[in-house]
């Protein structure tokens, strides 16, 4: 007892290196496992250790010791359960198994004498592993009383659970390693007999060489043939020609043929067949050759095409091609069909001098090697056949696949818009001069309705039936009708998809099939946008010389008399004397006179500055600065309007610019502003740069936002944006805002909503902005308020 009290407990490192080194090499499963359970006693300083392995639902015994006793000793099976063990049971084993931990008997006990432990392979219990240092019925020998402790101690339960996963770990992978050795044989195997049938395909002798060796190799038999329908002699000498056509026979006759196998003496089945062999023949067997019914109805052949017909074969017709083709064929020499059956295109055949057994692996072998050669036999004829199809469809493709290339490419080359409509009216090609136009990327339109992106005045050549099917209207009707106009041609202004205007000039025609119906329309397409511009541009600008011609006219021919009246009413106020009363009249008639000469003078001043160009006195300018000048000039204003101005002002680059000019343009902007507000209000005035990168956040919304002035030589002005670094100087107010239908007038010379204006204010200030290559951006919101941005080109970007 002192001797079991001195006892220190297991170490996992020792035992666990001992067991790795041991066993890690062992690569043979029953070796490893018989061997395990004697070792392990040693190593975890117990009398007993079973090993037990999961069979459906239950535990089997695989292997055990007890006290290092070999075989199966009375002490042994007094401990292990030889009866399988259910896995719901209350036994330890089945405990451990469920719970996946270490399971001790007695299970409440400190001192258990058994401990059983799940052995546990990548998260799957695969068996348990049960280890016994003493049991009520078995006591210790005298010879391990001195070496083995009475029971186990809580310290030696995880050293047990990672021995039992180390074993485990061993088991599977000893397990697996030899099926691994024996799938790689088979595939090894069925991969040269493969690879051999395959460079032999064009050589039918070599490849009846390399069945005969194979199957001796398989089963090694001691007699092999090859028995081929179509052979014009004997496959053996020991095969008669009865035997022959018996074998045929039995396999064309089944739907699923399966090996024959025959052993004497026999029966009453298979004795037909013993007769026709030679008598020192104790096993025979016999494979087909088959080609599934899917091949077969694939190329239109009936089930069961077997090989050459004989004569007294109960089977031997004509092959029949599938119902529909007319052409008249039959069969070649090795072409019968059964109905019945598959096709059977030989019988590989053998036999042994002794009693042989073939094992199921060696059958399955031999149907691979019989599959591998059906295969072989059967590509071996249509080969030339399926050469010379390949070649003569690769011909047909190549041509087909060049003419397709060069009709893309010729529309994708076409410089101008092209998009071609079905009688649903919905698109079927959409080139690339159409997505540059645009915008919408082929994927976005094929399939679509037309009128989606272009509203196309079509005519109406199509009806539909009361099932919803499109029927064109009759051939001669739509000629007739299309001869007046053979092409229709409009301007179409539409938006593409960045919701940008575009004119478009469209031209549409129908398409036509060979056999001279209407399958469509054709519209080509060109984009006229920059000239339509360049046009209104251009009229504009005739329409403001006109104007400027006259103003200039009308100014000269009223300021002279102005001048006269301006002058005379002067001297007449020096010269009025008399009562006191008619001098005061008077004057006050005088001073009213002279107010409304000073109103017309600012008119006319007003119509020289917009009607005569002036020359540009470029200096350098902060607008920063100049703005603050114009806007303590206008604070007295502002504050009896009771407007609050707000300032945001960022660091800007100094331009060069004329002064005077776009001190006049300033003020007219902020002048607007303040008469926008009668009931007061917040003006805000911001000046900033817009690099160029940042100019694509330019909105153009219809009706709200629009953009006035173009730069000079430049077509698109969006483009030219994103190419320009911007200063920017917005002026925004909080007045009831713009109509929507006034918005795009506002610029226009003598439009105004003033009572007393004349509107030249706004057409002056885009003029002056022209003048310098800017541009205005105006934004309204009725009831919101208005801004109004000056954009004026910053040249490189250096802060002053």
């Amino acid at each position: 007892m002192i001797e079991v009290d001195e006892y220190l407990g297991l170490s996992a490192p020792a035992v666990l290196t001992a067991l790795l080194n041991e066993f890690s090499a062992v690569t043979d499963y029953r070796t490893l496992r018989d061997s395990l359970p004697r070792r392990l006693a040693h190593l975890l300083n117990c009398r007993c250790v079973l090993l037990y392995q999961r069979l459906g639902e239950t535990l089997q015994f695989a292997a055990g010791t007890f006290d290092d006793v070999p075989g199966w000793s009375i002490s042994l099976l007094s401990v292990a359960h030889i009866n399988p063990i259910d896995l719901n049971s209350g036994l330890p084993e089945a405990c451990a198994w469920r719970s996946r931990h270490a399971s001790t008997c007695p299970a409440e006990s400190s001192t258990p004498g058994l401990v059983a432990v799940p052995l546990i392979y990548r998260q799957r219990a695969t068996g348990v592993l049960v280890a016994l240092r003493s049991s009520v019925e078995v006591q210790f020998s005298a010879p391990r009383t001195s070496t083995c402790a009475a029971y186990w101690s809580s310290d030696d339960l995880p050293v047990l659970e990672a021995v039992a996963g180390v074993v485990a770990l061993l088991l599977e992978n000893t397990r697996l390693l030899e099926r691994d050795r024996e799938r790689i044989h088979e595939l090894s195997l069925l991969n040269s007999i493969a690879s051999q049938l395959n460079c032999s395909m064009y050589e039918p002798e070599r490849v009846h060489n390399i069945i005969l060796q194979r199957t001796r190799e398989i089963t090694s038999a001691d007699l092999c043939a090859l028995i081929r329908p179509d052979a014009s002699t004997q496959a053996s000498s020991w095969i008669t020609p009865a035997l022959q056509n018996l074998l045929l026979a039995h396999f064309s006759r089944q739907r699923e043929p399966r090996p024959l196998i025959i052993e004497r003496p026999g029966d009453s089945h298979t004795i037909e067949y013993l007769t026709h062999l030679p008598a020192n023949i104790k096993t025979f067997f016999a494979i087909p050759l088959l080609v599934s019914e899917a091949t077969l109805h694939r190329y239109g052949y009936g089930v069961g095409k077997l090989g050459g017909p004989r004569q007294g074969y109960p089977q031997e017709v004509l092959l029949q091609r599938t119902v529909g083709d007319k052409r008249p064929c039959r069969t070649s020499l090795h072409e019968v069909v059964d109905v019945h059956g598959p096709k059977v295109l030989g019988v590989i055949v053998g036999a042994h001098h002794r009693a042989w057994k073939l094992r199921r692996e060696e059958l399955v072998l031999l149907q691979v090697l019989a599959g591998q050669a059906s295969a072989i036999l059967e590509n071996t004829h249509l080969v030339t056949e399926v050469v010379e199809a390949r070649n003569e469809a690769r011909k047909l493709l190549r041509q087909v696949l060049d003419d397709q290339r060069l009709k893309e490419l010729i529309l994708e080359s076409v410089p101008s818009g092209l998009i071609t409509i079905d009688l649903s009216r919905c698109i079927t090609t959409f080139n690339r001069a159409a997505q540059a136009i645009l915008g919408y990327h082929p994927y976005e339109v094929l399939g679509q309705p037309v009128q989606k992106i272009l509203n196309l005045s079509m005519p109406i050549d199509v009806v539909h039936s009361e099932e919803g099917r499109i029927i064109p209207v009759a051939s001669h009707n739509r000629e007739s009708a299309m001869d007046a106009l053979s092409t229709l041609s409009e301007t179409l202004v539409t938006v593409d998809r960045h919701a940008q205007e575009v004119v478009l000039d469209v031209h549409l025609v129908p398409l036509y099939n060979d056999q001279r119906e209407q399958i469509g329309w054709l519209a080509t397409f060109t984009d006229v946008t920059s000239m339509h511009h360049l046009e209104e541009e251009k009229r504009r600008l005739d329409r403001l010389a006109s104007l400027g011609e006259m103003a200039a006219s009308v100014a000269h021919e009223v300021r002279n008399p102005l001048a006269s009246i301006k002058t005379s009413m002067q001297m007449l106020e020096d010269d009025l004397g008399g009562d006191e009363q008619s001098t005061e009249d008077a004057q006050e008639s005088v001073a009213v006179v002279l107010k409304e000469v000073e109103r017309l003078d600012a008119i006319v001043r007003d119509l020289l500055l917009f009607a005569r160009p002036r020359q540009l006195h470029y200096v350098a300018c902060n607008l920063v600065e100049l703005s603050e000048h114009v806007l303590n000039i206008m604070q007295a204003q502002c504050s009896e309007m009771s407007v609050i101005i707000h300032r945001v002002y960022h660091e800007v680059p100094v331009i060069h610019a004329d002064m005077a000019q776009m001190e006049q343009v300033l003020f007219n902007l902020y002048m607007n502003a303040i008469q926008a507000m009668p009931e007061g209000g917040v003006l805000t005035v911001s000046c900033q740069v817009i690099p160029a990168s940042d100019n694509s956040n330019i909105q153009h919304e219809q009706g709200r936002s629009f953009e006035f002035g173009e730069p000079i030589g430049a077509i698109d002005v969006y483009e030219y944006s994103l190419q320009q670094n911007w200063l920017e100087l917005s002026v925004s107010d909080t007045g009831v805002g713009i109509a929507p239908d006034q918005l795009e007038h506002i610029f226009q010379p003598f439009f105004t909503t003033k009572a007393h204006g004349i509107g030249l204010g706004l057409p002056i200030t885009r003029r002056l902005v022209e003048d310098h290559h800017g541009h205005l951006l105006v934004e309204s919101q009725p009831g919101y308020g208005t801004t109004i941005s000056l954009r004026l080109p910053a040249g490189d970007l250096e802060i002053s």
